[in-house]
């Protein structure tokens, strides 16, 4: 689905990514993972149109998306959930989620959609006329989620999804983002909290230093010693 190709990515002269490569194939949940200023989310951004690549390619379902704006690769299907939820808090739950389904596709289908997240996210249809500032950090993220559900998403990108969360909820969110692929969305996630997202993903890449370090199934990495080591504090 998602193919990147030895891409170079650079904030002005700082150079960020060097010749990065991975792929996403449809259905899978892959987790990208590294510690702060490995180039995770500068990796994001660049699939995302939000940053140009100096060298190299992005493909998704077999179309050249390298060159193309941000809003551009948002109809195509990607759909990308930021670091810090990113919501208009003065704005309802029900108007940010609405603000989610602006593409015609996504407009026409909004009701139906719209029911489905009420569902998975009860506690959204019981504040959806409350302002999105006044939810939890909990409750925020589900809302973040959902709005980006509301586009139809092929590809779903998320970054740091439990950042700032209490254990109990990063749990919960987890969960919810494992039955958003169980239900056929293809998820590219970014997350510090590896032990969690290892036992979950289909895959993993690592990233250090802004280079692919590794890659493996969830189960073959939480073996892997140099993971044990940097990560996971073993």
């Amino acid at each position: 689905m998602l193919r990147i190709t030895n891409i170079d990515v650079a904030y002005k002269d700082v150079q960020v990514l060097w010749d990065v490569t991975f792929e996403v194939n449809q259905g899978e949940f892959v987790a990208l993972l590294g510690a702060n200023g490995a180039g995770k989310t500068t990796t994001l951004n660049a699939i995302s149109g939000l940053l140009r690549v100096k060298k190299g390619s992005i493909e998704f379902l077999g179309k050249d998306i390298t060159q193309l704006p941000g809003y551009k690769i948002a109809e195509l299907g990607i759909i990308h959930v930021p670091e810090g939820r990113r919501l208009f808090p003065e704005m309802t739950v029900r108007e940010n989620l609405e603000m989610g389904s602006l593409f015609p596709e996504a407009k026409a289908k909004r009701k139906e959609t719209m029911k489905k997240i009420f569902e998975q996210f009860p506690i959204l249809e019981e504040k959806q006329y409350k302002e999105a500032g006044t939810l939890s950090g909990g409750q925020q993220q589900m809302l973040a989620l959902g709005r980006g559900l509301m586009a139809l998403p092929k590809l779903l990108i998320l970054d740091e999804p439990s950042l700032g969360l209490a254990p109990v909820l990063v749990t919960q969110i987890f969960e919810q983002i494992k039955e958003i692929n169980n239900e056929g969305v293809t998820v590219l996630q970014v997350e510090q909290n590896v032990v969690q997202t290892l036992k979950m993903c289909h895959r993993a890449y690592v990233l250090e230093n802004g280079k692919i370090y590794t890659q493996g199934t969830g189960e073959k990495l939480l073996n892997d010693e140099h993971i044990k080591q940097a990560y996971l504090g073993i």
